[in-house]
């Protein structure tokens, strides 16, 4: 007699978190102008921000803007 075997359960869909239409064009023009090389939304953390150069970095959601002001400048 054989066993039977237990239908493996699909794996959880993981959802990414939103982006605001606000956050995204901010980040779509940092990106356009080589500021930035990529990102990517971290629900604890705020986003994740890949920079040319050096080590990744996260920016909380409500400091977005002023960040990017500062990528400009520097």
């Amino acid at each position: 007699m054989t066993t039977k075997r237990k239908k493996d359960q699909a794996p959880a869909v993981v959802v990414p978190p939103e982006v605001s239409g606000d956050d995204r064009a901010v980040l779509a023009r940092a990106y356009q102008a080589g500021l930035i090389l990529s990102w990517k939304r971290d629900t604890a953390r705020g986003y994740c921000l890949s920079l040319g150069g050096r080590p990744d970095e996260y920016v909380e959601v409500d400091q977005l803007a002023k960040y990017v002001e500062k990528l400009k400048t520097r």
